[in-house]
C-alpha cells in the first residue's frame, strides 16, 4: 500500500462536555434529612457542596432552606396559621382535619432554631 499525501485522513474528535454533578440534600416537612444524592428525585431539596455531600451527616436539620447543625433541644417546631399552604383544620379544634373551605383555617408546621 502506498502512502500518498493526498490520502491523509483527518479525524476531528470533540470531547464531550463534562457536566459537574449537582449534590442534593432531600428533606421532609420537619427539616429532617431524607437522603443525600446526585439523582433528581421528587421532593424538597437544597443544593449542597461536595464536602457537605461527602460528610452525609444524618443529624443536621434544614431550617428556612439552610443547613443547621444545632442540637435537637435547640430546635422548636410550632403549628402556625397560614393562608396559602398547610393542612386545613376546623376553627374550633386543630386536631380535626377538614375537607371544607368554609369555617376552616390552614395550619403549617414552622421550625425555628433557638440561638
Amino acid at each position: 500500500m502506498q502512502n500518498n499525501d493526498d490520502d491523509d485522513i483527518i479525524i476531528i474528535w470533540e470531547a464531550p462536555k463534562i457536566i459537574p454533578p449537582e449534590f442534593r440534600l432531600y428533606y421532609d416537612d420537619a427539616g429532617k434529612v431524607v437522603c443525600y444524592t446526585c439523582e433528581k428525585l421528587e421532593g424538597t431539596y437544597i443544593v449542597i457542596d461536595a464536602i457537605t455531600y461527602a460528610q452525609a451527616r444524618p443529624d443536621v436539620r434544614i431550617i428556612d432552606g439552610k443547613i443547621s447543625t444545632v442540637s435537637n433541644h435547640c430546635i422548636v417546631s410550632k403549628l402556625m396559621p397560614h393562608n396559602i399552604e398547610g393542612i386545613t383544620c376546623e376553627e374550633e379544634d386543630i386536631s380535626i382535619v377538614s375537607l371544607e373551605k368554609i369555617g376552616t383555617i390552614k395550619w403549617k408546621l414552622n421550625t425555628y432554631e433557638l440561638k
